[in-house]
């Protein structure tokens, strides 16, 4: 507890600077509490934004904000210290109170030659449709993370995953030195920071609730915005296939014949592939992963309501990785993956899923129970029963198929196929058989439109599933590549 005050005390004296001395036993600080400190401690500081414009579009008024939500820059290492967001909130027609959409968004202030990028994950139509259709206060945050950065040491600036590879690197380097060093931590609090504007700014609305969603990156930090701040309600992470993150790094590893996809190269590049067996790694996964925060005392935050948007064919996540945390997850949930989609094509579907979304939450109305479980037949043969809480309204079954390897991405050219399923008269309960080919891998799902709307999945079952290929799986181009396989953890240097 002295260790907790203490740690607490300078968070208040700075923000910016939440490492302790070398001197303290820092050992004993619990991480999972290290981003919700962090926020607590901007809020002892007042809030510095201020008004860009003021527009009227069809429908929806929007404003405009540029806010300044934070000064990050452990050790003194990273420039510009300064965060800078764009918070544009969108306000309906006739907009309901207390609730209101935040949306972490990509975008930079400065892509290395001075010029910013507008954000593209979400664009000002779909936002201003989103709060059209669900009359609901839509706020957008942009520039997160704060982008480009510059390290000391590193002579190219980085943004996106090079910019947190490169954070992971610094902790892992000396986790008491840089334990506030994941770009993940920042991340965050920029959003805690915009609920603050929100709230300053909104009080003809009362909005005091947020529902936050981002994709990848932005759907990492929606999770640790939700652990970490009391005001979101519920979470909606797209393409963030990777809680329970360690176990689900190695499951990815052998699926690709204990290779990576070339996805993962910012990572590889910073070497934290040979890093994920150590205490080190797991130390950073205390702070990280969202499923570490289930047995401590913010545990309850992972019960808040959770739609889970996954792509089939990602280009990070193979398609099964749900199953080392979607069970474990406490509370009101539901899983989508998208069927034939890459990591960043999964944003096709995110308007009309928030929009179901939202108006569920809005309005009460719980979200569909999807239970899942495998069955072994008298003959052998496994079989998958699916049963929902509210009868659908259409089902499909969507399977895959690689003769080759455990490879899914639709970047290797792996398409999933369709085919109608019918419930039984009066029963909101189906089986399918889980057939395993007579070569390489099959993956399988169900997938579930209900009468708004709302499309809410099972897991994706591979089979055969007790077997991990030997090999990298084959490349047709580029983006269908692997990463040599180095191990999990660094090799012994000889004496």
């Amino acid at each position: 507890m002295k260790i907790r005050t203490l740690y607490m005390a300078m968070l208040f004296i700075s923000p910016a600077g939440l490492a302790l001395s070398a001197g303290e036993n820092n050992k004993n600080i619990d991480l999972t509490h290290v981003i919700s400190d962090y926020r607590i401690s901007l809020t002892s500081l007042p809030l510095d934004y201020s008004l860009l414009e003021k527009k009227q579009r069809p429908g929806v008024m929007l404003q405009r904000f540029n806010l300044n939500s934070q000064t990050w820059s452990p050790q003194g290492v990273v420039s510009p210290e300064r965060w800078q967001n764009g918070v544009d909130i969108y306000i309906p027609d006739s907009a309901r109170e207390k609730n209101a959409l935040v949306v972490i968004n990509n975008g930079s202030n400065n892509n290395g030659s001075g010029t910013p990028v507008a954000p593209t994950n979400f664009n000002e139509e779909e936002l201003s449709r989103i709060a059209i259709a669900t009359r609901t206060v839509v706020i957008s945050v942009s520039n997160v993370p704060n982008q480009v950065l510059s390290y000391q040491g590193v002579t190219t600036p980085l943004g996106e995953d090079n910019s947190v590879a490169y954070s992971w690197k610094l902790f892992i380097g000396d986790t008491h030195k840089y334990q506030d060093a994941s770009l993940h931590i920042p991340m965050a609090a920029s959003v805690s920071q915009a609920f603050r504007l929100a709230k300053k700014e909104l009080t003809q609305q009362n909005i005091n609730k947020f529902i936050v969603t981002g994709a990848s990156k932005r759907g990492w930090a929606a999770w640790l915005t939700a652990l970490s701040d009391p005001d979101v309600g519920a979470v909606v992470p797209f393409a963030m296939d990777l809680l329970n993150t360690q176990k689900s790094l190695e499951h990815m590893y052998q699926s690709y014949g204990k290779n990576w996809p070339v996805a993962f190269y910012p990572y590889y590049n910073q070497g934290i592939d040979q890093q994920i067996g150590t205490d080190k790694f797991a130390r950073l996964m205390r702070l990280e992963d969202p499923l570490t925060y289930l047995n401590t005392d913010m545990g309850d935050r992972l019960k808040i309501d959770k739609y889970i948007i996954n792509a089939s064919g990602d280009d990070f996540y193979v398609p099964d990785n749900s199953h080392f945390y979607y069970g474990l997850l406490p509370g009101s949930k539901s899983l989508r993956v998208v069927p034939n989609s890459t990591h960043n094509g999964i944003l096709s579907v995110a308007e009309q899923s928030l929009i179901t979304f939202v108006n569920r939450f809005q309005e009460k109305q719980k979200l569909p129970e999807i239970t899942e479980n495998v069955q072994s037949r008298g003959d052998g043969k496994k079989e998958l029963v699916v049963n929902f809480s509210e009868k659908p309204v259409a089902i499909l079954q969507w399977t895959a198929r690689n003769p080759a390897a455990r490879d899914f991405r639709y970047a290797c050219d792996i398409k999933y196929n369709s085919v109608p399923v019918s419930l039984a008269i009066g029963d909101n309960t189906l089986s399918i058989s889980l057939t395993t080919p007579d070569s390489g891998w099959q993956a399988t799902y169900i997938e579930a439109t209900f009468t708004d709307g709302y499309v809410a999945t099972t897991q994706v079952y591979i089979t055969p599933d007790e077997k991990y290929p030997e090999t990298a799986p084959p490349s047709i181009d580029a983006s269908c590549q692997t990463l040599p396989g180095r191990g999990l953890s660094p090799t012994p240097v000889k004496q």
